[in-house]
């Protein structure tokens, strides 16, 4: 005859110890999910950009008129107009960065004074030429950066 033995469960002792070795595993690994997230994040901003500064080009060419990609380094926006006059006329196209970009630095000139010093501009003409080239660089919370180059003469958007 078999002999039975206690009942096989887990006490509730057991299930906490169980509980808090997961935790630790978790607490160790979890710092570690971060900056591949930033880093995506990254990535994609830098797209969407490059594809914004393409787009003007592209809006310029088409409508036989000069267009303006602006973007915002305190606010953390880029817009795309029609060059006018005042910087708030005829916006085509206004959209804000992903919170986890930190700090966007430009070399674009910037036109205006006062409130709108922050917003640096590239221009192009009818013919895809850039009124100049620079950079837009993108930074995370761990340091990584994107770079967006407007190359001379062309126009040409290149991420490095």
């Amino acid at each position: 005859m078999m002999k039975m033995w206690g009942n096989s469960g887990l006490t509730l002792i057991e299930f906490i110890i169980v509980i808090s070795i997961i935790g630790m595993i978790l607490a160790v690994v979890s710092p570690n999910i971060k900056p591949p997230i930033e880093e995506a994040v990254l990535e994609a901003e830098a797209q969407r950009i490059a594809q914004e500064i393409r787009l003007t080009q592209q809006l310029a060419i088409t409508r036989g008129m000069d267009y303006c990609f602006e973007i915002h380094v305190n606010e953390k926006y880029y817009r795309i107009r029609p060059r006018t006059p005042m910087p708030i006329e005829g916006v085509y196209k206004k959209e804000y960065l992903n919170e986890r970009i930190n700090v966007i630095e430009c070399n674009f000139s910037s036109p205006y004074s006062g409130e709108y010093s922050a917003l640096k501009v590239l221009t192009y003409a009818p013919t895809g030429i850039p009124s100049q080239t620079g950079t837009i660089e993108l930074y995370v919370n761990s340091g990584k950066k994107k770079t967006i180059r407007v190359a001379v003469g062309t126009g040409r958007v290149k991420i490095e």
